[in-house]
């Protein structure tokens, strides 16, 4: 399905003598202006909003034909009417010839008391349909500005910030499987090098200030409780203190600490009564507070919403967005799948605040333009033109003489991607897979909760298994592969009987089977990696390429433009293939060093909650491990600012944690130590997306290898 395309329908809503006055100023059909009154009254108006406001009702299937149904065909015959009503259905067929929606952008700032309706529940009673429920129609709210609309589009990689919070003196929310949903929706995109996903913690001011000034994000994504303070008129974030406890981040903090924030560009609060706002001021809600600071699109919550429907919205509304859907459109989808898997009318609660002409937060298929090229597209299309190139006989015989190392190339290029991709897997067990298992092991079996939470698990084990065996069967990789693959299998075949009998101890013996996997072959599956990486060769073919472009150039000197413009192309992707070589040899050292410490801190951390005698021990040889790896903050005048600003974090925690074993004070030691894991996980995983584009981009390099060799027969 082609991902939707929106013509805008521009609605404004005024006060007028006899009640409010809508205007459409822009659509594709022209303008429209109809007077209206709201077809409730003051009472009948305060009894539905409370029936809204009531999670249990909202939940209900009954609900939505006894009360929403009704209550949005009113709202939506008293608003469309007359030449207003006209000008919507010509604009609506006008879209459709275009082979686009028609997006209805919600203008209230002369009539903010009438923002707080739930205007996502016009039900269109002619064709029987809710507005926001179908993709040819979504509904935004647009909040009038002085300041300039800021474009939403941003280059990839997307950086996205999850604050996660929940205070051990707040209802519990199942907060860690919308966090597991949101990274399986985007792990496609992570893979790539597209998305990378940070997370706060602890989820405090102080940490959010601190990493928001250290690192630029793009979208803000907060998961927990929020609230709307009736005697400051005014919207709160629910974060936590340094004790786990409540710690409330007023509306007008938060737009202060986003406001610095120039880059980002989405935020989406997965709390209740995130969207609320006072009827006398448009801005003191939450969400319309982060627009007034210039925050182009912002999702929210206008009433309470129950932990599955926030779960689905997210894993949904992502999946789109890594689709290559608009904002809206992905919302879109969003609600139709909570009206469809859930029932009820929770698929209403979601509101969307949006400022910038388009939705598109980024283009998947059209990511890669004229003159941008990714590294490996470039030599794809430059090394090709080779094979036109072969016109002489010396230059044919001079191919032929590197046949042997292109064929050799081609295959160790394959090995060293099916190694990368089993050492993605690994880490895709470890944390998508694992990590859950450990936290729910802990509820199960007399938590329902947890139930669900591990079979989800089992599920993502499942598809997981598939993959590992489906890259371990292919001819090229070694044998031996198979037997550990078995154990993950046993382990997912445990989980299964666990789940099925309600059987702790099963459970623990699959979280065994795991931990043993993911201690021992990560680092085997790395050697074989780099291995494959040193004996592919790359800088021997870079060298076979600039020998076949010196006969290249050779040839007869009165060539077509066409055919210098090709000789200048293949040029260019011979240096392109140099700059990759030397970027693949630089990341495969860096990732052998980083894994070292990743596997010595691993190693650290199974003793270190019985006392700190091995990591005192360790800590020497550790700081001289990564001592190269982390230049100072003086040495950082070339690097880019996200890695800036983990060297000073790096740095920072290392000193902490290096004065905490000075002053023998084991509390701070351990809470240093696990900062310091983070921090060379965060990077080791930077590396490691990064070797991955890499690889990705090797790949492409195998097809211009056989078009050369085909050329020269």
């Amino acid at each position: 399905m082609e991902t939707p395309i929106y013509l805008d329908f521009d609605l404004q809503i005024t006060a007028a003598a006899n009640g409010y006055r809508a205007h459409v100023f822009n659509s594709p059909a022209g303008q429209a202006t109809v007077d209206f009154r709201l077809p409730f009254t003051d009472t009948e108006l305060e009894g539905a909003l409370g029936r809204f406001l009531q999670p249990a009702s909202l939940a209900s299937r009954a609900f939505e034909q006894e009360t929403v149904k009704p209550f949005g065909t009113q709202l939506f015959t008293a608003l469309f009417q007359g030449e207003l009503l006209a000008c919507f259905g010509r604009s609506v067929d006008a879209a459709r010839r275009q082979n686009a929606g028609l997006r209805i952008r919600l203008r209230f700032a002369d009539t903010p008391e009438l923002a707080h309706l739930p205007w996502e529940y016009l039900h269109d009673p002619t064709a029987n349909r809710f507005l926001t429920l179908s993709s040819a129609t979504p509904l935004v709210h647009y909040v009038e500005l002085a300041e300039p609309v800021r474009p939403l589009a941003v280059a990839t990689p997307l950086r996205i910030l999850a604050v996660i919070a929940s205070p051990s003196d707040q209802p519990a929310l199942n907060v860690e499987q919308e966090w597991q949903n949101v990274q399986t929706a985007l792990n496609p995109l992570v893979r790539r090098g597209q998305v990378i996903i940070d997370r706060l913690q602890p989820s405090t001011l102080p940490t959010l200030q601190s990493i928001l000034r250290r690192n630029e994000y793009h979208i803000f994504h907060f998961i927990g409780h929020s609230t709307f303070d009736e005697a400051t008129q005014e919207g709160m974030l629910v974060l936590t203190d340094e004790a786990g406890r409540t710690a409330l981040l007023s509306a007008r903090h938060l737009g202060q600490l986003i406001h610095n924030e120039p880059t980002l560009a989405l935020a989406v609060l997965n709390s209740c009564e995130g969207s609320r706002t006072a009827k006398a001021d448009p801005f003191a809600g939450v969400a319309q507070t982060l627009v007034q600071q210039g925050v182009p699109a912002v999702i929210a919550m206008q009433f309470q919403i129950s932990d599955p429907a926030a779960i689905l919205f997210s894993q949904e509304f992502y999946a789109a967005l890594a689709d290559g859907y608009a904002v809206d459109a992905a919302s879109t989808e969003a609600r139709v799948a909570m009206a469809t898997r859930l029932g009820g009318a929770e698929w209403g609660t979601p509101r969307l605040f949006l400022r910038a002409g388009s939705g598109h937060l980024w283009q998947i298929a059209n990511q890669i333009t004229a003159g941008k090229l990714g590294l490996g597209e470039q030599i794809h299309q430059d090394l090709g033109v080779l094979a036109n190139l072969i016109q002489t006989p010396e230059v044919r015989a001079t191919v032929i003489a590197f046949r042997t190392d292109f064929q050799a190339a081609g295959e160790q290029i394959d090995l060293l991607g099916n190694y990368k991709e089993l050492h993605d897997l690994l880490h895709n067990l470890e944390f998508l897979c694992y990590n859950g298992l450990v936290q729910e092991a802990r509820r199960f079996p007399q938590d329902e909760t947890a139930l669900g939470i591990l079979t989800d698990h089992e599920l993502t084990l499942q598809d997981l298994v598939r993959r590992l065996q489906d890259v371990a069967s292919r001819p090229i990789l070694l044998s031996e592969e198979n037997g550990w693959i078995a154990e993950v299998v046993e382990a997912q075949n445990q989980l299964q009987l666990a789940l099925e009998q309600s059987d702790a101890e099963l459970l623990k013996r699959a979280i065994w089977l795991l931990r043993r996997v993911l201690y021992r072959h990560p680092t085997r599956v790395n050697e074989r990696l780099n291995a494959a990486a040193r004996a592919l060769r790359l800088a021997a073919i870079v060298q076979a390429m600039h020998t076949i472009l010196e006969k290249v150039r050779q040839q007869p000197a009165d060539r077509t433009p066409a055919q210098r413009e090709r000789v200048q192309q293949f040029e260019n992707g011979v240096q392109a293939l140099m700059l990759l070589q030397q970027n693949l040899s630089a990341r495969v050292s860096q990732h052998d060093r980083w894994q070292a410490v990743d596997l010595e801190l691993r190693r650290i951390e199974l003793s270190i909650g019985q006392d700190l005698m091995e990591l005192e021990i360790s800590w020497p040889g550790l700081q001289r491990m990564v001592e190269p790896l982390a230049p100072s903050e003086t040495e950082s005048k070339d690097i880019p600012k996200p890695q800036v600003a983990w060297i000073a974090a790096f740095q920072s925690d290392r000193l902490g944690l290096d004065g905490a074993l000075k002053a023998q004070n084991p509390a701070r030691a351990r809470l240093y130590f696990q900062r310091f894991r983070r921090q060379v996980g965060n990077r080791f995983y930077q590396i490691d997306t990064e070797l991955n584009a890499l690889c990705m981009d090797l790949r492409q390099v195998c097809a211009p290898l056989a078009s050369i060799l085909h050329g020269a027969e």
